[in-house]
């Protein structure tokens, strides 16, 4: 597996802390130049542990949601790593929202924030580096959620083999619920981005594919929640990362265009591709 990850050119957002920072670290240690952004300073210290790994490494502050700010970190990250064939969008955030009790300046405020760095980040990031992967093919994840993807839709899963699921009883229908209007919007048409661009770059060696889990032991997670118990069985970045190291070792013959998900109860695998 590891063999088609060592030189990898690798980009990461999102990746001072939690689940981007463990993706990072996988994709350094198993060869692969990375560089790194964030908007929290402490990114600048993540590129020196990568280093250490053996390969390139790179870092830069920077806003997902700013055109400039793409822009500069990733020709930066080209020019500091020899090109880029690796993409993943992990940069997020996610707010409590709801359309009958939040004022209309918190209603505004919290719709540039959310779609600016879960899909117009992505869609930046991705655009800016698009014209490097063309040049030797390459892939794109997605970070998403599985308020998209459930283990109930759009295929039940029969759960003889996750009899902890929180949703082994009855299936789970799709999205988060009223609290999650603005979030769920935002990953559905980051959803809908990466079957476009999957369908547009095939020709080009480039697969595009969107990586969604369940509540997984970060930072944003933890804040989430306040002083509630994670929930049981809930996912650890490294192992999260793991997959996406799977995914990306499928090599330019493996899936695109697919939405590969994480459930917490459920063995944390890279499952089949979908048909």
């Amino acid at each position: 597996m590891t063999a088609s990850i060592k030189g990898r050119k690798a980009i990461v957002t999102g990746a001072a802390q939690g689940l981007g920072l463990a993706c990072a670290h996988a994709l350094a240690e198993a060869g692969a130049d990375v560089g790194v952004c964030d908007i929290n300073p402490a990114v600048e210290d993540v590129a020196a542990d990568l280093a250490a790994y053996g390969g390139s490494a790179w870092a830069a502050v920077a806003d997902v949601s700013s055109p400039d700010d793409v822009r500069r970190f990733v020709d930066g990250a080209a020019r500091r790593l020899g090109g880029i064939d690796t993409v993943v969008s992990n940069a997020g955030v996610c707010l409590r929202t709801s359309p009958l009790s939040d004022p209309w300046e918190k209603a505004v405020a919290d719709y540039d924030l959310t779609l600016g760095a879960n899909l117009r980040g992505a869609y930046l990031v991705g655009r800016a580096a698009i014209p490097y992967l063309i040049r030797q093919g390459g892939d794109i994840v997605n970070m998403t959620t599985d308020h998209i993807h459930t283990c109930g839709w759009p295929v039940a899963l029969d759960h003889a083999d996750a009899p902890d699921c929180p949703w082994a009883a009855a299936p789970r229908p799709p999205g988060g619920g009223r609290a999650f209007d603005v979030y769920d919007a935002s990953k559905w048409g980051l959803n809908g981005l990466t079957q476009a661009w999957a369908d547009a770059l095939r020709p080009h060696g480039i697969r595009v594919n969107s990586f969604g889990m369940g509540a997984t032991d970060t930072p944003m997670y933890r804040g989430f929640l306040g002083d509630r118990a994670p929930a049981p069985g809930v996912m650890a970045p490294a192992n999260v990362a793991a997959v996406l190291l799977d995914l990306l070792a499928e090599g330019p013959e493996g899936r695109t265009g697919d939405s590969v998900q994480l459930w917490i109860g459920h063995s944390c695998v890279l499952p089949p591709a979908a048909s």
